[in-house]
C-alpha cells in the first residue's frame, strides 16, 4: 500500500479481510487508528450469491440445499461450509474487537449500498 501523505486518505478494499483471522492484528500493527468500513449483506442472500458464482465456474457442484443443510428435516445448517461461515458476522467481529474499538468500525448495508449509493 502506498504511503499516505498529509491531507490524503488511503483506502483499501478486500472482501476477505473481514473473515481472515490474521487481518485485524496486521492492520492494527500498521495503524491502531485505522477506521474500518464493513459492508454486510443479508447472510442468506450472500450465501446464495457465493453459490451461484461458484456454480457458474463449476457446474457439477452439489445443490445449494445439500451444501447448506446437515439435516434438512430438522433444518440443521452446516456452518462448516465457507459460504455460510462468511455470513456469520458476529464470529468475525469478535476477532476485530480484540484490536479495534467498535467506534472505529462503520457497518454499511450492502443492499442499501446497491439500491441507493448516495
Amino acid at each position: 500500500m502506498p504511503r499516505t501523505l498529509e491531507g490524503q486518505i488511503t483506502m483499501e478494499k478486500t472482501p476477505s479481510y473481514f473473515v481472515t483471522k490474521e487481518a485485524p492484528a496486521r492492520i492494527s500493527s500498521m495503524s491502531k487508528g485505522t477506521k474500518l468500513i464493513v459492508v454486510v449483506r443479508d447472510p442468506v442472500t450472500r450465501a446464495i450469491s457465493d453459490y451461484t458464482q461458484t456454480l457458474s465456474k463449476k457446474p457439477d457442484i452439489p445443490t445449494f440445499e445439500s451444501l447448506t443443510f446437515k439435516n434438512r428435516t430438522t433444518g440443521l445448517i452446516d456452518t462448516s461450509w465457507s459460504a455460510i461461515q462468511i455470513g456469520i458476522y458476529a464470529k468475525h467481529l469478535e476477532n476485530w474487537l480484540l484490536y479495534f474499538p467498535i467506534g472505529q468500525i462503520l457497518f454499511v448495508s450492502g443492499e442499501r449500498l446497491i439500491n441507493g449509493p448516495s
